[in-house]
C-alpha cells in the first residue's frame, strides 16, 4: 500500500484483482475507485460517517470522460486559467513510432532531438516497460510511446525529425 498524504492519496495493489485508490476529500468523506487487471473501472463514494458506498462501474470511455471532467477539460477554475496563461507555450504529448517513423532504429543522441527540435523526451513506454529519462544512447523503436515534452512551436521540427 501507497499513501501520499499531500494528496489524501491512498493506492492499494490487490493481488489477482487490480489496484485500488482512495480519495479523502474535504468534508472526510472518501471516493474509492478500483481498476481491474480485466480494465473494469468502479468508482464507489462514501459519506462521512457511512457505513456503507454505493457503486457507480464505468466504461473505458466514461471513465476517461470523467478523468477528463476532473482534469478541467470541461470546466476550468479561474485560477486554472492563470495558470495556462503563464505555462501557454510549454507542451507535454504522447507519440508514438511506427515503423516509417525516422526515428525508429535510431538513438537520442543521433538524432539530436534537443539541440535541433527544443524537445526533450522524458520517458519511453515500451510495452510494459517505462524508460524515465532515456539516456542520448537510447536506440527508439517502432511501438515506443515516447512522452515529450517542450515549446508548443518546436512540436513541428519534432515531428518531422523523428515521427512523421
Amino acid at each position: 500500500m501507497e499513501s501520499d498524504r499531500r494528496l489524501d492519496l491512498i493506492v492499494e495493489d490487490l493481488p489477482g484483482i487490480g489496484r485500488r485508490y482512495q480519495l479523502t476529500g474535504t468534508n472526510g468523506g472518501r471516493l474509492i475507485v478500483l481498476i481491474t487487471h480485466s480494465g473494469r473501472r468502479l468508482v464507489h463514494g462514501l459519506d462521512p460517517g457511512a457505513d456503507q458506498a454505493s457503486a457507480v462501474e464505468l466504461t473505458d470511455q466514461q471513465a476517461r470522460k470523467l478523468g477528463a471532467i476532473l482534469g478541467g477539460a470541461f470546466f476550468k477554475p479561474a485560477v486554472v486559467e492563470e495558470l495556462e496563461a503563464v505555462f501557454a507555450s510549454l507542451l507535454i504529448d504522447w507519440v508514438t513510432l511506427q515503423d516509417a517513423s525516422p526515428g525508429a532504429g535510431k538513438t537520442i543522441g543521433e538524432l539530436q532531438i534537443r539541440r535541433r527540435t527544443g524537445v526533450t523526451i522524458v520517458a519511453i513506454v515500451r510495452g510494459d516497460q517505462a524508460i524515465t529519462v532515456p539516456e542520448p544512447s537510447e536506440i527508439l523503436r517502432a511501438g515506443d510511446r515516447l512522452i515529450i515534452i517542450g515549446r508548443r512551436q518546436d512540436s513541428g521540427r519534432f515531428h518531422q525529425l523523428v515521427v512523421d
